[in-house]
């Protein structure tokens, strides 16, 4: 950390201000008025010396701090709201406002809904992702906050987890690379950047706050520190959040060893802040290498004072604190006193749509892709206001107002040859049956509700009654039962409509519907909703059914597993279904393009890979009638495909923000290409990949084998591998040339792989260059069957060639010795690969490491 980190910030926040045009300019200030607390004075005036910038951020955090009464170090550790900081305005320390910003801002309007993290991921692209970072940074700060809540840099162990959309993928790398991309973007604003969430935090079952992870200590360096060491080193990241789980026994947020790693080891000069709410003991936290307890606050002030925390640590920890103000440029840089309404900028729109097109990945192409504008087309699902723009949860951004798919693709080829047909609602909660559908046991409009004072259904029914619907939140639906309890509703239900019926419920807790004897869906929720976005977490299914014909139904609720709003179960339904006249949209147009979506987030993991609702059948409905079917997936990541022999396309578009209609009719009808590639390996079936533990603990087992690494070990095959996507172009990789390495050289020494890349096609188009290191020359520890050492993406025009050099760091040929306690470099041959995917190889070579 050095002025010259600082100044290249402010160079690079001018630069992106000026393109910007933002009023009030986000990131290069103009020098502010002259005032007693300006941290703008020259060096020396009012006997300040920290103030002069001039200096390192550790010299000036050193000045600073031995100004400061202990009182005052306290403060700045324990300062959560504006006013907190008040005491510390004569020092020039600023007020620290926090926002969380993964991809966007979180609680702001008239800002950037940008696309999600994993979809920034699938660009593979750092140059676009730094850009992504800036103007997140550049709003920030416009809007008056200077800690952002971000990167995250979670690798997606198994893709069920709620939140992965947060973070960029499965591989370290990839993670490593592109958030050190964003950090670098965000902090270039005088923006402190906060990486999350340290560490193995990668599902929200458990529940997240409690769960327990067994990992090991090689897992840890290999797979799940490498990307916030570079996110720190590389990206300047001046802040991480400790993650909520226990890790080997200790919660995060009071593991010292841990904590020690992040510092020690990973580079960290700046502070570790925990997240909202940890289940820690704060004084433990403090003494185990906490320095701000911002989000939380919950260290007793006196702990500093009568010797529970070491006046030594108290040092320390404000220190850390100051040296982030200063390295990022948040001390010199005071936020704008006015809030304009609106920051976003047209350049920023621009570059979500440029990023949605570069993060789609084209799965499937028989050639349908991309549409010509001289065709009708039907779009059909939830291409409208209903599309599911981002994660929920502390991650969700307010789109505004936003160009639909229908709209989009209505643009471009016309309203006369445009269809419009809804086929289903999506990921959304349904009405609840009303009384009038359903019949009880003894002939009464209603269900049979009978309660059980246990949450197992044992023993007799401590009541019975008949209740008009299943509708319940917040509480028990009758008086006088314990805090964990069952019921059972039953009767019959009479459908108002044949065909495909649909139910679904908003669950806190578990439940278990059967109807006709079908089982509807069987399963358990944390909650039902979290607090930052419109959406709700919905359960549910389908059952064919004829209209007027009463079945059984019987619905089992249970509060095992209900979240801190209490239980809660609603029973909800579609009995009419919208596929058959998407059927005879989809009849009548030359191409239909049918979207398909699932909502994910904070607080709740997925329960499966399928589609929600009556999203499979839709899809197969309609491919049955037109051979011409595209499918645009809006989901978080992988999803079970078995109609995917059935269609012609298929769309990964991820959470696209305010971009969900324009860039995805941009890649439809190729006025953009398709440039994402798969950051995670979809799985063919369930069950495939690392086990999901709902429970109170789960066991890493699958230790550096994580994503693709798995399948490889595993020797399975996954629907498609990490790192695939098509493209409206080919390319021809050729003359593969690996340098050595030669460790005599230093820690950063590297390794360079040279290959020619080639557009064979009749279009402009990019390219993902991927280079594999195979297993390494030990015999000391398995070591994976390929290993992501490095990757380039290049355009190119048709017929243009280019010579793309790749540099592989020592520690891609490396692996960590627990009984050494260190990284050791193995000499001799390793093999390289350079591929399409982890599973599409073209290139075979090696190299040398001396």
């Amino acid at each position: 950390m050095t002025t010259h980190h600082t100044a290249r910030r402010r160079a690079a926040a001018a630069a992106l201000c000026a393109a910007a045009a933002l009023t009030p300019c986000a990131g290069a200030h103009a020098a502010p008025p002259p005032s007693e607390t300006s941290a703008g004075t020259r060096p020396g005036e009012h006997a300040q010396p920290w103030r002069d910038a001039t200096r390192s951020p550790a010299w000036r955090a050193d000045a600073l701090l031995r100004a400061m009464t202990m009182d005052e170090k306290v403060t700045l550790i324990l300062a959560t709201n504006d006013e907190d900081f008040d005491p510390l305005a004569h020092l020039g320390i600023p007020q620290m406002r926090r926002v969380d910003a993964s991809g966007g801002l979180r609680g702001d309007t008239g800002v950037t809904a940008f696309p999600a993290p994993n979809a920034l991921g699938a660009t593979f692209d750092t140059a676009l992702a730094e850009r992504y970072g800036q103007a997140v940074g550049a709003e920030a700060r416009a809007k008056g906050w200077n800690v952002v809540l971000g990167p995250t840099l979670d690798v997606d162990r198994n893709g069920l987890s709620g939140r992965a959309a947060e973070g960029y993928g499965e591989d370290t790398l990839v993670n490593g690379e592109m958030g050190a991309a964003v950090a670098r973007g965000l902090e270039s604003n005088d923006v402190i950047a906060m990486l999350k969430h340290f560490t193995v935090y990668n599902q929200e079952s458990g529940p997240r706050e409690t769960l327990a992870v067994d990992v090991s200590e090689r897992a840890l360096r290999e797979v799940h520190y490498p990307a916030f060491e570079k996110a720190i080193r590389e990206g300047g990241a001046d802040s991480v959040m400790c993650a909520y789980p226990k890790v080997n026994g200790e919660f995060v947020c009071q593991n010292e060893e841990l904590l020690a790693d992040l510092k020690q080891d990973l580079g960290l000069e700046g502070y570790v802040a925990t997240d909202f709410n940890p289940r820690t003991d704060p004084v433990a936290g403090i003494n185990a290498g906490v320095d701000s307890q911002s989000l939380f606050p919950g260290t007793p002030r006196e702990a500093f004072f009568d010797g529970r925390i070491p006046q030594e640590r108290t040092e320390d920890a404000a220190r850390r604190v100051l040296v982030a103000l200063f390295d990022s440029g948040a001390y010199d840089n005071p936020l704008p006193t006015a809030i304009p309404d609106v920051v976003t900028t047209d350049e920023h729109q621009r570059l979500a749509r440029e990023t949605g097109a570069a993060a789609s990945v084209l799965l499937k192409n028989s050639g349908a892709l991309p549409l010509s504008k001289r065709d009708s087309v039907a779009v059909i699902g939830p291409a409208g206001s209903d599309a599911i723009t981002g994660i929920e949860g502390s991650s969700y951004v307010d789109p505004g107002d936003f160009t639909t798919l229908a709209e989009a693709v209505r643009e471009k080829a016309g309203a006369e040859l445009t269809t419009v047909s809804q086929g289903s609602l999506g990921d959304v909660a349904l009405p609840t049956v009303p009384a009038s559908a359903f019949t009880a046991p003894g002939g009464e409009q209603g269900l049979q509700a009978e309660f059980f004072a246990n949450p197992d259904f044992q023993g007799a029914p401590v009541a019975t009654t008949t209740t008009p619907n299943v509708d319940f939140s917040g509480a028990a639906p009758v008086g006088g039962l314990p805090a964990q309890w069952s019921a059972r509703f039953s009767g019959t239900i009479t459908p108002t409509a044949t065909g495909l019926a649909r139910f679904s419920s908003l669950l806190s807790g578990s439940a278990k519907v059967t109807v006709g004897g079908e089982t509807v869906f069987d399963g358990s929720r944390f909650i039902w909703d979290f607090f930052f976005a419109p959406q709700e977490y919905t359960l549910g299914g389908t059952v064919p059914l004829t209209a007027g014909e009463p079945v059984p139904i019987t619905v089992e609720y249970s509060t095992r597993e209900a979240g801190f709003f209490g239980p809660r179960l609603t029973l909800g339904w579609q009995p009419e279904s919208l596929i058959p006249a998407a059927v005879e949209a989809a009849k009548e147009a030359e191409t239909a393009v049918v979207v398909v979506n699932e909502l994910t987030g904070e607080a709740v993991d997925r329960l499966g890979l399928r589609l929600p609702g009556d999203q499979d059948a839709l899809i197969e409905a309609v491919a049955a009638v037109n051979p011409r079917t595209i499918v645009v997936l809006n989901t978080p990541g992988p999803v079970l495909m078995p109609w995917l022999d059935d269609v012609e396309g298929v769309v990964q578009s991820w959470y696209q923000g305010e971009a969900v209609g324009t860039a995805t009719a941009d890649v439809l009808y190729g006025d953009a290409e398709p440039g994402g590639r798969l950051p995670v390996t979809f799985p063919a079936a369930e069950g495939q990949g690392p086990t999901h533990d709902t429970g109170a603990s789960v066991e890493y087992d699958e230790g550096i084998h994580v994503g693709y690494k798995w399948y490889d070990q595993q020797d399975e095959e996954p629907l498609f591998a990490f790192g695939h996507g098509l493209s409206y172009t080919t390319f021809e990789h050729r003359d593969l040339r690996a340098g050595s390495l030669d460790t005599r050289k230093g820690e950063h020494e590297t390794a360079s792989v040279r290959v020619r890349v080639r557009n064979t096609g009749q279009r402009a188009g990019s390219d993902v260059v991927q280079v594999y290191v195979g297993h390494l020359p030990t015999d000391a520890v398995d070591t994976p069957e390929k290993t992501l050492a490095g990757f380039a993406k290049v355009a190119l025009r048709p017929g243009e060639k280019r010579d793309v050099r790749v540099e592989l760091d020592r520690r891609a040929l490396s692996y960590w010795d627990e009984d050494a306690d260190r990284w050791v470099t193995p000499t001799g041959e390793v093999p390289v690969y350079v591929g399409r995917s982890a599973a599409d190889v073209d290139l075979v070579g090696s190299m040398t490491v001396k």
